[in-house]
């Protein structure tokens, strides 16, 4: 029984290491950025998180990506699924459309002079719930008394290191 503790004890105190390591306990960087319009090509997904299309938009918006080497891929959630079987709305797109290999893209333009920008450089296996970075910079703005647009882009520069822009309404 003793032995069994001692295992457990070493277990849960790598674990925790490994957390500490990989960065789970590092705070979320907020800032004001002046950011520009933000135009992105992409498609637009609308159904479960479980169904195939979703996978396939991705697909799709990441094949476009291979020809537009130097485009960011962008995603934004119009309405975000509070369970596998609720409806979800998703924007996938890039930043940059050089070569757009004749697909039928779609182009989104949000006006923005300013953003909150959340710089995520976290393991993927300890980044922050999109609900906890949200409730950040909602936090972050009403400190510096900054009224927010309600549009969360994505902006997945790397697999561990994503930045959440936040426009600002303007005149603040």
């Amino acid at each position: 029984m003793k032995i069994a503790a001692i295992i457990v004890g070493v277990i849960a105190l790598l674990g925790f290491g490994a957390f500490v390591y990989l960065g789970g306990f590092e705070e979320i960087p907020f800032r004001v950025e002046e950011v520009g319009d933000v135009r992105l090509y992409g498609l637009t997904y609308r159904g479960t998180p479980q169904d195939e299309g979703l996978k396939q938009t991705f697909e799709k918006v990441e094949g476009l990506k291979q020809s537009n080497p130097s485009a960011v891929l962008h995603t934004i959630y119009m309405i975000e699924p509070a369970g596998k079987l609720d409806t979800m709305q998703v924007f996938v797109g890039l930043d940059r459309l050089e070569n757009s290999d004749g697909g039928n893209w779609e182009e989104k333009v949000i006006f923005v002079k300013s953003a909150v920008v959340a710089d995520l450089k976290f393991n993927k296996l300890v980044m922050p719930r999109p609900a906890k970075v949200k409730d950040g910079i909602k936090g972050f703005a009403k400190e510096e008394g900054l009224a927010l647009q309600g549009i969360y882009i994505d902006r997945l520069i790397a697999e561990d290191h994503v930045q959440v822009i936040a426009p600002i309404k303007s005149g603040n």
